[in-house]
């Protein structure tokens, strides 16, 4: 009889140890927001395509129209682009004016997903800030 219940005993904590779930680490980057991460958010193609997209779609007549002296002004765009290379919580670090703060926002969520940071190898939820320069004749 002992033999039997050791036998039973072996069985079920043989069965119960196979039974568990493996333990699965959830990546925590998934509500962290990396100020500065290693590599920062970038522009798909980089610079010289983001120099490209916004000679294409910047809209400088809306300034003009609202009064903006000829000149060169620069507004500076602050945007999270989150690991599912989305772009959100845009807004404006300063505004000249004229309109321009609200052109560059929309022109930012006009650009479609961005590459996302990089941290220890990890893609991450980043902060970016990008210039904007506005030239005026």
């Amino acid at each position: 009889m002992k033999k039997v219940i050791f036998i039973l005993t072996f069985l079920v904590f043989r069965e119960a140890s196979f039974a568990q779930k493996p333990v699965v680490h959830q990546n925590q980057d998934v509500k962290k927001l990396y100020m500065n991460p290693q590599i920062a958010p970038s522009f798909p193609g980089g610079e010289e395509a983001w120099q490209q997209f916004v000679a294409s779609n910047l809209d400088t007549k809306v300034l003009v129209k609202n009064g903006a002296p000829p000149g060169t002004y620069t507004v500076t765009v602050s945007f999270i682009v989150g690991m599912d290379h989305v772009v959100s919580d845009v807004g404006c670090k300063n505004d000249p004016g004229y309109g321009m703060c609200q052109e560059a926002i929309r022109l930012i969520k006009k650009s479609g997903k961005w590459k996302p940071g990089t941290q220890d190898g990890r893609i991450v939820n980043g902060f970016k800030l990008q210039p904007i320069v506005f030239r005026i004749n």
